[in-house]
């Protein structure tokens, strides 16, 4: 007991060592509250586990090439079956030393030729050392160590990673480099397991002549298939600018849509019962008068909301939805009653007919869009801010002190002058801030819940729009426990620390908070355990992982093209596709494993092997070039022989 009991943070509490718990009260149990715990399934394994095993070792992290203590992580135990680290014979720790080199050389931007003799200058520093003696890296080496070696290694277990995540999402953008090339760079954005939070990795780069959006789609679904990963793991598409690569963000949409992706789960389709009653009417005057004239205590109404759908492309669906709701009877009049029985050879010839009507004798139709409706925004930002009624009166208006006490300078014409003039820039700002901020994205508006601060709010309708804005993550069942799981932590007792970093003082003695991340915080939340070892918020953390690594901007890319320049410098523009890769990879590594030190990157076997197998690699893929190289040379030979045969059996043809 003594091996993993141990007092919690109070008399009346304990904590299991074995099970990494939080304080677990026994102040009404006594000893039965702890007999409780040993009795526990997940204690239980973990014993065994121990038992087996001559040492153990308490970590707060997975032991792992990517483990950094310099962030939040999953708290968890590690049990080692033969020692704490591997052992390395000596031909492996001369590969270990060349590897930390290589490592950085990428991280410090040094050119493959700076590696020439490196071996004797490290010899010269460190006679008595052994593995200087053996130590041998040179440009050619430290090319193919990275392209071949390191930089495949780093690749696998980034897909490792991902592929441990229900979503990620792909951040894309493009340059022009040193080479006058396009240069694409993919990173992903996901929740790392091992760390407990969000973080963004290089992917991988591509050179390109052209960047349509075809090109584009291409590249990322071979690269997906080439490693493995599902399309529909794809949450989003990360870009500088929504309102560019639109066309790319439509044709991976469309692809996602074929494989059978959850965009449209439900099967609803609300807008094309809107979209179909426009199309019925759209450049049809005569239709639009035989609805006018079928249903004349319409009149009004069918005239204003007509002249609606004609602009459909610019407003919202739930405006569509409200006009269709509002003219349903007129609707069912018009289609159900006076065209079968007017115009039956039109309805029959006519395609759109049978979904129209089909839609409006359904029993669910109307409540499907009742219900969209209800989930749509209001009307607040279509208010107008230029009319009279909604202007501040001039001594109301912030204009700075400044400005204000210089106002006696002016005649009574030049300050109705100014005002006024004021008055056009704030609406000009009101107008950009309408037209450029997501200001009726009631998404961004629920996800808001998440903060630590909104904790006791109990009601559970944004956490459930929430998890019904992301395809494919959640089943209904799972949504329907969501809601439990959600009301179990508004009330629950969370520890500050976990949401509030710092508290301190300025100078002026006014209080100032330093918050943690959020991802810190809620993972603190995830490792909230029940009696009986489980999980206690399951969904809502398949959930939250999800939502938390939606970008909310480009600048980790754009951050990369800095790298970039530092890599694919002015003299080093014969770099291979596969060496950006591989640099870029390494340099990912080493910030992400070895928190920005090379030296601190733990380097196991299997590591070590890529850079001994980097070689004979490099030669196979050469050798294979130079075969389709033979190959293509042979064929453009055969063809010349073919037509000298050609041409000659012409000229005998023509001879006789």
């Amino acid at each position: 007991v003594k091996t993993w009991l141990k007092q919690g943070g109070t008399e009346t509490t304990f904590q299991c060592r074995l099970c990494r718990t939080g304080d677990r009260d026994c102040a009404n149990q006594g000893w039965a509250a702890i007999q409780q715990h040993m009795n526990t399934k997940g204690h239980l394994t973990n014993m065994k586990s121990l038992k087996q095993n001559s040492t153990f070792v308490f970590e707060s992290s997975k032991t792992t090439a990517f483990a950094s203590d310099a962030v939040p992580r999953t708290t968890q135990l590690i049990l080692d079956n033969v020692r704490k680290s591997e052992m390395l014979n000596f031909d492996e720790q001369v590969t270990k030393a060349e590897i930390v080199w290589a490592l950085t050389a990428s991280q410090r931007g040094y050119s493959y030729n700076s590696c020439d003799e490196l071996g004797d200058v490290f010899r010269t520093m460190f006679p008595d050392s052994k593995i200087a003696e053996q130590f041998s890296i040179q440009s050619k080496k430290m090319s193919y160590d990275m392209s071949h070696g390191l930089g495949p290694y780093f690749h696998r277990r980034l897909i490792e990673d991902l592929k441990r995540n229900e979503k990620f999402v792909l951040c894309f953008d493009e340059q022009i480099n040193h080479q006058n090339n396009k240069q694409l760079d993919l990173l992903v954005k996901y929740w790392c397991h091992d760390k407990g939070l969000v973080v963004t990795r290089y992917y991988k780069s591509v050179l390109l002549g052209h960047a349509q959006a075809n090109v584009l789609q291409n590249v990322i679904i071979d690269s997906f298939k080439t490693d493995g990963l599902d399309l529909k793991c794809l949450l989003m598409l990360g870009r500088d600018n929504p309102s560019v690569n639109i066309s790319l963000e439509n044709l991976i949409d469309q692809l996602m849509k074929k494989l059978g992706s959850c965009i449209s789960s439900t099967g609803w389709h609300v807008e094309n019962i809107c979209t179909e009653i426009y199309s019925w009417f759209k450049r049809s005057p005569a239709r639009k008068e035989d609805l006018v004239r079928v249903t004349n205590e319409y009149n009004d109404l069918v005239e204003s909301t007509l002249l609606y759908f004609v602009i459909t492309r610019g407003i919202l669906l739930g405006k569509v939805i409200a006009r269709v709701l509002t003219l349903w009877e007129a609707l069912n009049e018009y289609f159900l009653v006076f065209l079968p029985s007017n115009q039956k050879v039109q309805i029959r010839d006519n395609d759109r007919y049978d979904p129209i009507k089909s839609n409006l004798t359904s029993s669910v139709a109307k409540i499907r869009l009742q219900f969209v409706l209800f989930l749509s925004d209001g009307d607040l930002l279509d208010l107008d801010f230029k009319l009279n009624e909604k202007q501040l009166n001039n001594t109301h208006i912030r204009i700075g002190e400044g400005a204000r006490k210089l106002l006696t300078e002016l005649t009574q014409q030049q300050r109705e002058k100014f005002f006024e003039d004021v008055k056009k820039m704030y609406h000009g700002i009101a107008q950009y801030f309408k037209l450029n901020l997501p200001l009726k994205n009631s998404f961004l508006r629920d996800v808001q819940i998440l903060h630590p601060l909104l904790q006791s709010v109990q009601t559970t309708d944004q956490i459930n729009r929430i998890a019904r804005a992301v395809p494919c993550l959640l089943n209904d069942s799972e949504i329907d426990r969501l809601r439990d799981e959600w009301l179990a932590y508004s009330i629950g007792d969370i520890d500050e620390k976990w949401s509030i970093k710092e508290q301190k003082k300025d100078s002026a003695g006014n209080n100032h908070i330093v918050y943690q991340r959020i991802d810190y915080y809620w993972n603190h939340i995830f490792a909230i355990i029940t009696t009986d070892g489980r999980a206690k918020y399951p969904i809502l953390a398949k959930l939250i992982k999800n939502i938390l690594i939606i970008p909310h901007g480009n600048a980790d890319v754009e951050r990369g093209f800095s790298i970039n320049e530092n890599i694919v410098t002015e003299n080093r523009s014969l770099l291979s596709e596969s060496s950006i890769n591989g640099l870029r990879s390494s340099y990912d590594a080493v910030k992400f494993a070895g928190r920005g030190s090379s030296h601190k990157v733990p380097v196991n076997k299997e590591m070590i092997q890529a850079v001994q197998k980097s070689s004979s690699l490099y030669k196979e893929e050469l050798a294979k070039v130079k075969a389709a190289m033979e190959r293509m040379e042979n064929e453009k030979k055969e063809r010349g022989n073919a037509e000298e045969i050609n041409k000659q059996i012409l000229k005998e043809d023509n001879y006789y």
